[in-house]
């Protein structure tokens, strides 16, 4: 009997809080992609994007792996991951070089000195973004080759998670017989799908309002200044709805994605076909006076923790929403009063009609990480020498980036 070869690409999970999608592709380049599959499936142990049953989102991942199993071979998987008390900062750290002139070896020498200084307990450092290098205190560079000096200096910015919350993910995927090479963080992942270079050079923040979190990164001068997450989303506004209305959380959902609106407050009528065949009535103004007040939480959290950052404070000049949660109608609008800000929704624009809506950000912000030169350098690995996938992904990026 024949065999049929099945295509063969890189493997991407985004695990949220409603659903768990599995897309493999192609790069053709970091803004272009070939799609072999993907398949999704409704999240099930997962709450506020975190792992809350190992053994549900195993069988979760176990079935929609499988069925991409039957168009196309599953490896080199990288997946998302989100933690609510995730940790930032921009670290320094410098190394002697005795006067040498720079070279590709100083680079690593200085990347690998300031990972072995950024071990935190309880916490896996997963991405290391290299900001700039400083000669001898004095000199800012982001191209340091071929200069003398005698001390080399690396300020990058730093994430780490909690451990367990990678143990967790990576033994759902080993359940499943699957194996994570890397993970990226859903915040990072998002912004740099949806913010153009311009709007990362002026000062901008990236809001991905999922089903359980939203999602915060903030920009400038081309680099990442601030992440964080807020635990509230989409499924906060469904059960205000279910618990204001005293129905169904279907049919809550069912009339937010319909009626849901932050922009007009109106006596429309509303007809709402019950479970037991009764009909409930009611106007736009009330359905707008529950979903208004938490998107107003929501929004107000966010900017109570961009003040906390004075990068965030006074450097943004534009917010940028998507997520699943972005599409109620008229909250570009209603969050630039907030945050008194310019701002857009940032929907995808691919060949690929079925992805071009805002809660696809994340999975597309994944692939375009995994394509670009120079964000893999800062893609961790899931491995037992932690350390050294960093390194090694650096060396790569150093090899193609410094000629």
């Amino acid at each position: 009997m024949m065999s049929v070869k099945k295509n063969k690409g890189k493997c991407i999970f985004d695990i949220g809080t409603n659903k768990v999608i599995c897309l493999t592709y192609k790069s053709i380049n970091e803004l272009d992609f070939d799609i072999f599959g993907w398949s999704h499936k409704k999240s099930s142990g997962i709450s506020k994007s975190r792992v809350s049953n190992v053994e549900k989102v195993s069988k979760t991942i176990l079935d929609v792996a499988d069925e991409m199993r039957t168009k196309v071979n599953i490896e080199n998987i990288t997946t998302n991951i989100s933690d609510i008390n995730s940790l930032q900062k921009k670290e320094f750290s410098e190394i002697n070089i005795g006067g040498v002139k720079i070279s590709k070896k100083e680079i690593r020498k200085s990347y690998k000195k300031s990972l072995q200084n950024s071990n935190l307990a309880n916490k896996n450092l997963i991405h290391s973004i290299p900001l700039k290098f400083t000669i001898d205190n004095i000199q800012s560079l982001s191209d340091p080759l071929g200069i003398y000096g005698n001390n080399l200096g690396l300020n990058t910015y730093n994430i780490w998670i909690d451990s367990s919350i990678v143990k967790n993910i990576d033994n759902c995927f080993k359940n499943a017989n699957l194996i994570v090479e890397n993970i990226i963080d859903s915040s990072f992942a998002s912004a740099e799908f949806c913010l153009t270079k311009e709007e990362k050079k002026i000062g901008s923040t990236c809001i991905d309002i999922g089903a359980g979190t939203a999602k915060i990164a903030t920009y400038y001068k081309g680099n990442p200044e601030y992440i964080n997450y807020v635990p509230l989303g989409g499924n906060d506004v469904t059960n205000d709805i279910e618990k204001g209305l005293e129905i169904s959380k279907e049919l809550a959902e069912y009339i937010k994605v319909l009626h849901g609106d932050l922009e007009h407050s109106n006596t429309k009528n509303i007809k709402l076909d019950l479970k037991d065949g009764s009909q409930k009535n009611i106007t736009q103004n009330i359905l707008h006076g529950i979903i208004k007040p938490r998107y107003e939480e929501i929004f107000e959290i966010i900017r109570d923790k961009l003040q906390d950052n004075l990068v965030s404070r006074v450097g943004v000049n534009q917010i940028v929403l998507t997520g699943g949660a972005s599409q109620i109608s008229g909250l570009a609008d209603f969050a630039a009063k907030i945050f008194n800000r310019k701002t857009r929704l940032s929907i995808p624009n691919t060949k690929f009609s079925y992805l071009n809506k805002p809660e696809f950000s994340n999975i597309l912000g994944l692939m375009r990480m995994k394509s670009d030169i120079d964000l893999k350098k800062i893609i961790k690995s899931v491995s037992n020498n932690k350390i050294y996938n960093l390194i090694e992904n650096f060396d790569n990026w150093v090899k193609e980036s410094f000629m």
